[in-house]
């Protein structure tokens, strides 16, 4: 058995950054995937709170995705570290901070709103890696989960607009750091930075590796797909889906 587990909601984009943080490190570990909600006690049992993903390791258990991040990448060699030293490392964090609170939980919100409404594209999504007994009830009670879900996440018309608004002022941003021809976020090194960006902008870029857990951008609804393609090109959704095409399966 791995000596590692880690407790997910498998579509979620705050556990794909921990995944692939693993993934990158060749860290030896065994995913546990549970539904929204049904996940909170999985993830005390594990020894977190209500929030997942949580890393259980033989040292003891490492909650939250920048920590698990920070964890695995301590067991790289120094030059293959998402986190550098020195000041590169200080942009590096900055980057990573904001788009932890800013790119993931807009980035929930925006694609809830538009995928929950389509039951019979998004119930499989939700079923298809969850433990059966949890599939069960959410096939059997879809209209009541999606509405704890959208109670839960704020998720309106008008919260899902601000979100839009957000993410287009933080691609902005992202797009005009990338302004003078750089290969990644801080320079011409794959950092922190570039992955949170791709991982916790894959819901609204729709990478074709993470439809493994979550939808393709062939499968989306009419109108959240044309936002999608209309992220994807521009300086930002290029980077996130280069940074799948080229550093989702790295190992050490």
């Amino acid at each position: 058995m791995p000596p590692c587990t880690l407790v997910t909601i498998p579509f979620s984009h705050f556990c794909e950054k921990a995944r692939w943080a693993l993934d990158r490190a060749g860290v030896d570990y065994r995913e546990k995937g549970h539904l929204p909600i049904a996940h909170y006690l999985p993830a005390r049992l594990a020894g977190g709170g209500r929030t997942v993903p949580v890393l259980r390791t033989p040292g003891g258990v490492v909650a939250d995705s920048t920590a698990i991040l920070r964890w695995a990448d301590a067991r790289l060699a120094p030059e293959r570290r998402l986190f550098p030293e020195g000041p590169l490392g200080d942009e590096v964090a900055r980057w990573e901070e904001r788009f932890d609170h800013t790119l993931g939980p807009h980035a929930r919100r925006w694609a809830y709103f538009h995928v929950l409404p389509d039951r019979a594209r998004t119930e499989p999504m939700l079923t298809r890696l969850a433990p059966p007994a949890e599939a069960a009830v959410v096939r059997a009670l879809y209209p009541v989960a999606r509405r704890m879900l959208e109670r839960g996440l704020n998720i309106t018309p008008e919260t899902a607009a601000r979100s839009e608004a957000r993410l287009d002022a933080l691609f902005d941003d992202v797009d005009a750091a990338l302004s003078d021809g750089r290969t990644w976020l801080c320079g011409e090194r794959f950092t922190a930075a570039d992955l949170t960006l791709a991982s916790l902008g894959a819901p609204l870029f729709a990478p074709a590796a993470y439809g493994r857990w979550a939808y393709q951008v062939e499968d989306l609804p009419a109108a959240m797909r044309a936002k999608v393609e209309a992220w994807r090109a521009r300086p930002a959704g290029r980077l996130a889906l280069a940074a799948y095409e080229r550093e989702r399966d790295a190992r050490p």
